[in-house]
């Protein structure tokens, strides 16, 4: 019997070899920056690869890399190159809904994490009251992102993630980070 998961590390690799030849290619357009690195768009693909000088960063996409099924708060990363650069998914924005309460969400945090004095994580923050009328969603997509970060063994991720509502889009209808 074929596993689900088989298929899902099986079927990429033509499609890989398919996205580094028009990376080679230069088949490719800027998409995006952000603070560590620039994002380009595969042409005529639903694929991004993304170039970061931030070490962490790609530190995690080596560790994700094809694991899509067990980092499934992460947008899946199906190649990296031992150089920095990586290839994922391309994500959607988010409903404007849940744009708007994950917004709220984010400056509720940013807030408790200024009362309180400290160095909280995002994950500390989603056990409080203050998140009771936060949409369930938001909460279980925390939840299972801190169960993530923490299966990757990264020291002090939990600490450096960079949550924020412009790191988080929708893939497959789910809750993913598209950047961390």
């Amino acid at each position: 019997m074929i596993r689900m998961s088989h298929i899902l590390r099986e079927t990429p690799e033509s499609e890989i070899e398919r996205l580094l030849d028009l990376i080679k290619e230069k088949q490719f357009k800027f998409f995006n920056k952000g603070d560590n690195g620039r994002i380009y768009e595969i042409n005529g693909t639903d694929y991004l690869f993304k170039i970061t000088t931030e070490l962490d960063e790609f530190r995690v996409a080596e560790i994700i890399t094809g694991r899509h099924a067990e980092f499934s708060t992460f947008i899946p990363v199906y190649y990296n190159d031992n150089q920095r650069m990586y290839i994922m998914s391309r994500a959607s924005d988010l409903p404007g809904s849940m744009r708007q309460q994950l917004d709220q969400f984010f400056n509720a945090y940013k807030r408790w994490q200024r009362d309180t004095g400290g160095e909280q994580s995002v994950f500390d923050f989603a056990k409080t009251d203050v998140v009771a009328d936060t949409d369930v969603k938001i909460i279980n997509f925390v939840n299972a992102l801190e169960s993530d970060v923490q299966k990757t063994g990264v020291p002090e991720f939990e600490l450096d993630i960079d949550f924020r509502p412009d790191n988080i889009m929708t893939w497959n209808g789910n809750l993913v980070m598209i950047d961390w």
